[in-house]
């Protein structure tokens, strides 16, 4: 659903006409049309549009922060061409190249390895003589991972293809967070009971909760809505 789409629907549900909006919010009739066309050049650009999202949604009575992870999401592209937006986000991952195997240098490597089990075995079994040469032994220390123990709730967004617009909330539906995350940047997030995201780009985090790595949520440009949590357990339970 784009951006026009939301502003009309919340419009019909609030039962008001563009005109009457248009007298409830001092935007002119016109630029509401516009923006429920998905037209955001008649109103001054993307500031004004979130400025006028804003008065739109609380004459309507509903939440903004959806339409603008949307708007957010839906029109970070527009501004650039998409040569600028691939080189800006990096959404486009560069392949990597192998270089080609050398048999002269998997040769080399090979005799290398026979002339180490040759010798290693030739001071091995060699018994006689005072000075015997001990056989090498390296201790390993075994080290595993610490579990780390959660009361609540913990979720860290990592960037790590462009650019996202992110809004966190926790339990109490306070906002912890609000803005943009860029590649290479990291945020964690912590609550008691539940944390409640809003991602406009999916693809463009990584995603790890309590510890686990949940890997990319979405695909590039998805708006997703998340909730984690005893909370959120007990909601959907």
């Amino acid at each position: 659903m784009s951006v026009g789409t939301s502003l009309r629907e919340v419009r019909k549900t609030a039962g008001l006409s563009s005109d009457e909006l248009s007298k409830r919010t001092r935007i002119p009739e016109s630029v509401i049309e516009d923006l429920e066309r998905d037209n955001f050049n008649t109103c001054g650009g993307p500031a004004y549009a979130r400025g006028h999202i804003r008065n739109i949604a609380r004459v309507c009575g509903v939440d903004a922060e959806t339409i603008l992870a949307q708007f957010e999401s839906q029109t970070i592209p527009l501004n650039k061409s998409i040569r600028e937006l691939l080189n800006d986000t990096n959404a486009t991952t560069t392949k990597k190249v192998r270089k080609p195997i050398s048999w002269k240098g998997l040769t080399g490597v090979a005799a290398g390895v026979v002339a180490l089990l040759v010798f290693g075995g030739a001071l091995i079994t060699s018994g006689g003589g005072e000075e015997n040469i001990a056989t090498p032994q390296t201790q390993v220390e075994e080290t595993g991972p610490v579990a780390k123990k959660f009361d609540g709730v913990e979720v860290t967004l990592r960037g790590i293809n462009g650019l996202s617009w992110i809004a966190i909330s926790d339990s109490s539906g306070a906002t912890q967070y609000s803005g943009r995350i860029r590649q290479g940047e990291e945020l964690t997030f912590n609550d008691d009971q539940l944390l409640y995201l809003v991602i406009g780009n999916a693809g463009a985090l990584q995603l790890i909760v309590n510890g686990e790595d949940l890997g990319v949520p979405g695909k590039v440009g998805e708006v997703l809505r998340l909730e984690f949590g005893p909370q959120a357990l007990a909601n959907q339970g």
